[in-house]
């Protein structure tokens, strides 16, 4: 009788090496892939600054000057004021024209740019919920649209349910201060738009050189390129293009990504001057995964120091630093523990204080 022959199978002690061998191979590899992955987005996150310098710089070309840093907080964007001081809009919504999103800027025009109608809210209020991918630091969000879970309504926009947030933040400079950011004007009686050139109520940025917190201390209006009511021109930037930084990473804990209720990561992008769209160089960048406790000596008691860390401050969520455009359009990584007084020279557009571009 013929009998097949059986062949060798394994044994559970050469089953369990060879599971062990993978499992280290795997332990090896994931690094590299994670890096891999994380080197891929950093790049996007760098080709989506140099799309919105780009697209400053069209703004520029066109208008004469950067786009403005908007009214206040209260306010979002008007497609009927233009661009300049008359837009309570902050830069985000003026860049939509030069970012290929002109239908988006659009949205809620009814042809009357003196008065707020149904029509500009309900339009205004479809646009906060656009998710614009350039705005979004792959890094870092999951989500493309969040709860709007602010308890101050915009005045000129319908309230929405959720927003599409934001990851970058414009330069306003250097000088800081934890009483700094602005509601803006007030809307007048019958949903009229007030003159924001004469507007000196509460707690309001002004068109001159300063503003005033509640209190009516004054308080330096601020030193950068994207200010309230602001024209910036490139001629006015004479401590260069290539040393001036226009817009970066702004810091978010790395806990608050999804969460988005911390006051500088809880409103959307279409917004006036304002501690979600609008950094400083005070400070300098600090990493996602670091605590909020304050480095450097401000001179302010440690609550204000924090409050001063958290709703001030660029940073990201890449291992290697932060990322920037300068005025010029280039883009550059800057390392976290940069020498502070370096880093806030990059802020003012002219104080003379040129940084040697060898010391980044």
């Amino acid at each position: 009788m013929f009998t097949a022959r059986r062949g060798k199978a394994f044994t559970l002690v050469e089953l369990l090496v060879v599971i062990a061998i993978i499992g280290v191979l795997v332990a090896l590899l994931l690094p590299a892939v994670q890096a891999a992955r994380e080197a891929s987005r950093r790049t996007q996150c760098k080709n989506n600054l140099k799309q919105m310098g780009l697209a400053a710089l069209n703004h520029e070309g066109s208008q004469k000057f950067f786009p403005t840093g908007g009214w206040g907080w209260q306010w979002s964007g008007d497609p009927d004021r233009g661009y300049g001081r008359r837009q309570p809009g902050g830069w985000y919504y003026s860049m939509l024209s030069y970012s290929e999103h002109a239908s988006l800027r659009g949205l809620g025009s009814d042809g009357q740019p003196e008065v707020v109608t149904p029509a500009q809210k309900s339009g205004g209020g479809q646009r906060m919920k656009t998710h614009i991918p350039i705005f979004f630091c792959p890094s870092r969000r999951g989500q493309t649209q969040f709860p709007f879970i602010t308890g101050t309504d915009s005045v000129n926009v319908e309230r929405p349910d959720v927003v599409a947030r934001n990851d970058y933040a414009a330069s306003s400079g250097s000088q800081y201060s934890v009483f700094g950011v602005s509601r803006g004007p007030d809307l007048l009686a019958g949903g009229k738009m007030p003159d924001p050139l004469k507007f000196t109520g509460y707690n309001v940025h002004t068109v001159g050189q300063s503003v005033y917190n509640g209190s009516g201390a004054e308080i330096p209006r601020g030193n950068g390129v994207v200010l309230a009511m602001s024209e910036t021109r490139i001629a006015q930037i004479t401590d260069g293009t290539t040393q001036t930084i226009l817009f970066g990473e702004k810091h978010i804990q790395a806990a608050d990504y999804e969460a988005s209720s911390t006051a500088a990561n809880n409103q959307g992008w279409d917004l006036g001057i304002d501690i979600d769209v609008n950094r400083w160089t005070m400070i300098p960048p600090l990493s996602d995964g670091s605590s909020n406790d304050f480095v450097g000596d401000s001179g302010l008691p440690p609550a204000a120091a924090k409050v001063l860390n958290e709703l001030s401050q660029f940073g990201g969520p890449h291992p290697t630093g932060c990322q920037f455009v300068f005025c010029d359009g280039s883009v550059k990584t800057i390392a976290y523990d940069v020498d502070a007084e370096t880093f806030r020279r990059l802020g003012p557009i002219d104080d003379g204080e040129v940084v040697d571009s060898g010391a980044l």
